[in-house]
């Protein structure tokens, strides 16, 4: 005999259908939930589990989060559940142990963010600690809103396993295809998208296989690339078949034409560490000596303390200023961030009449770590000065600083003037390079308006626990400048605004979506730079143009881009006072 138990709660919509079966009931044999299945029309989950038996569930609604989710807890303590309760789909089942684990972690992602958050005394005071610990994160953060909270949190991510955490945060990629691009919707009704290669990354196989800035891909392994599949297409291991398009010059007409040309295998990269110094060169124009460096992100090395990154940095910096630049642009159009110890020995390098008791930077943390870093430290524990050499601390057994050794001398450019190279990638640790300079020199912003992130973070995970393998990046900093600026949620809007996608600003003039190599004049950017230093007009692109061209500058999806690329993208790591800041708390 079946016993149904129904029960009805009066603050809420919910009815909870419970079925218990006796021995000799066929279904009291069901085996394992193998499926759930959400019905957004009627707002239940029908289960399927390894014997054939299925069975419906009503689901809970929560509508305190956007989109609103809902879940249906089984009498095992099994929760099914979606992110999104207006969309029908497959469920996330999770299992009893499951969520004795999660809570486990939970409890662990709670405590640390009630200590390190920057926004701590913001955390959502009754947290569901059974959710998924991605999901139980998102769901304790002060959540950013353009309109009611302008100054929350849009940043903070967490990852399963902190080892790779860590690797991405030194620009380390697990599985890496070998080249930066932004997303171009192919046809009219948006169903898919071609790949635009931004660049490629230096020593992959895509580099040697001429995978090159400019070029399209239109498929891979003979799929059209979608918002649903674009990870598995971009991600994995093996080769990758790349149907590649191009523009084409033809003589008889003086144009470019975009034509199919081929398919290139390229091989796929396991724990490839890209070198963000891209490529640095020196222009002599007339009496002008102009500096080009194209940086892609802030790291000091990839995860190994050589330094061998902002070594690099330094030498390269150390030559230009042996050819007597006097004028500098700074390419930043794809950097996105990093390490902001990095960022200070750059900014200590560019910055006019260089001093070492001028202030950089101050950090603002929440009330916990504030104390605790004052008592330490003194009052002037969150300023940072610019620097004439980078060193590293040599520590002792017991984890305390014994020496400090020096690993390379920081040049000084002194500059009069720095033009910078913006797009929408161009965030935190950049856009602290331009606030922190700004008070003492002119600063001027030529490309688009930067993403906007004045906040940075720190990793934490636990390297000694089987059960916890999580690691996150919450926001812990907020930086100002020294005049006490901070104010660029918005993004800093360029002093020369120009689309490298649409460089003429015009809506159809035949050559969007041409792309020139990093260092060509031709290059909207650094053209433009050029001629407000050496004070000459520039004139429409010098190459053999127009272009006969089936794409327009609104066709690139960028929003889809950075919507699809990893959160750690856009990071700024505290790694100046990180690690102190562990240890006291530790204490």
């Amino acid at each position: 005999m079946k016993k149904i138990f129904i029960f009805f709660f009066a603050l809420s919509t919910l009815f909870v259908v419970f079925t218990s079966c006796k021995n000799d009931d066929p279904a009291a044999d069901k085996g394992e939930l193998v499926t759930a299945t959400y019905n957004a029309s009627t707002k239940t989950f029908a289960l399927k589990y390894a014997s054939g038996y299925t069975n419906t569930v009503n689901a809970a609604i929560d509508n305190s989060v956007t989109p609103p989710g809902a879940s249906a807890t089984l009498n095992d303590g099994t929760i099914v559940s979606v992110s999104d309760a207006n969309t029908s789909g497959e469920a996330t089942i999770t299992t009893s142990a499951a969520i004795s684990n999660n809570k486990y972690v939970n409890r662990w992602i709670y405590d640390q963010m009630s200590i390190y958050y920057l926004w701590n005394n913001k955390l959502s005071k009754n947290p569901n600690y059974s959710l998924n610990p991605a999901d139980f994160f998102n769901s304790i953060l002060y959540k950013y809103n353009a309109t009611t909270n302008p100054e929350g949190d849009r940043f903070s991510w967490i990852q399963e396993d902190y080892v790779e955490l860590l690797k991405n945060l030194n620009g380390v990629s697990s599985d890496e295809i070998g080249f930066e691009y932004t997303f171009v919707w192919a046809d009219q009704a948006k169903t898919h998208y071609y790949a635009l290669v931004l660049y490629p990354m230096t020593g992959t196989d895509a580099d040697a296989k001429g995978i090159d800035r400019g070029r399209f891909i239109t498929k891979i392994n003979g799929q059209n690339i979608t918002p649903q599949n674009y990870k598995t297409l971009f991600g994995g291991t093996g080769t990758k078949n790349l149907s590649m398009a191009d523009w084409r010059f033809d003589s008889a007409t003086s144009t470019y034409n975009f034509q199919n040309s081929g398919d290139v295998a390229i091989q796929m990269h396991s724990d490839y560490a890209e070198n963000p110094v891209y490529k640095d060169s020196v222009y002599t124009i007339d009496n002008k000596k102009i500096g080009y460096l194209v940086y892609n992100f802030f790291a000091r090395d990839k995860g190994d303390d050589s330094y061998d990154y902002d070594k690099l940095l330094m030498n390269r910096l150390d030559a230009m200023k042996a050819q007597g630049i006097n004028e500098m642009v700074l390419d930043l159009r794809y950097n996105s961030g990093g390490a902001v110890s990095s960022a200070i020995a750059l900014a200590s390098a560019l910055v006019k009449n260089r001093s070492i008791s001028n202030v950089l930077t101050t950090s603002q943390y929440n009330s916990i770590v504030h104390n605790a870093l004052l008592k330490e430290y003194g009052a002037n524990y969150n300023k940072d000065y610019f620097i004439s050499q980078i060193d590293t601390a040599k520590i002792d057994d017991k984890g305390n600083v014994i020496a400090w050794v020096k690993i390379t001398d920081v040049p000084s450019l002194n500059l009069p003037r720095l033009y910078v190279l913006t797009s929408g990638w161009t965030a935190s640790a950049s856009e602290f390079i331009i606030n922190g300079l700004k008070p003492y020199m002119e600063v001027i912003l030529i490309g688009e308006t930067t993403y906007g992130k004045n906040v940075g973070s720190i990793s934490i995970y636990e390297e000694e626990d089987p059960k916890n393998k999580w690691g996150m990046q919450p926001i812990v900093v907020k930086y100002f400048n020294s005049e006490g600026k901070s104010d660029f949620t918005a993004g800093f809007t360029p002093n020369y605004e120009v689309d490298e996608f649409n460089p003429d600003g015009m809506v159809e003039t035949g050559d969007e979506l041409f792309l020139f190599e990093f260092g060509n004049t031709n290059d909207p950017l650094l053209g433009k730079a050029i001629s407000l230093i050496t004070g000459t007009t520039r004139a429409a692109r010098t190459t053999t143009l127009p272009v006969s061209s089936p794409f327009r500058s609104s066709q690139v999806d960028n929003k889809a881009t950075f919507h699809m690329q990893d959160k750690h993208r856009f990071d700024m790591l505290d790694d100046v006072r990180g690690d102190e800041i562990r240890k006291l708390m530790e204490k």
